[in-house]
């Protein structure tokens, strides 16, 4: 799968997996900016290892406000 953001394939910035979702939400989600999508394999938010584009930033900014 490829980056929304840069069209460089997506790989987890945390751990350096090829992000393959595992179900169609999550898929889906990857396309939607507003929705936080975690690694199936680390759990942790989405960020793309190539350009940074972090898949939820906009939740998790919201949290800390």
């Amino acid at each position: 799968m490829k980056c929304s953001f840069c069209e460089h394939p997506l790989v987890c910035k945390a751990c350096n997996h090829s992000f393959q979702p595992r179900r169609g939400e999550t898929h889906q989600g990857a396309y939607q900016p507003d929705t936080e999508v975690l690694c199936p394999d680390c759990q942790k938010v989405l960020v793309c290892k190539a350009c940074g584009f972090v898949y939820g930033e906009d939740q998790e900014a919201e949290r800390n406000q």
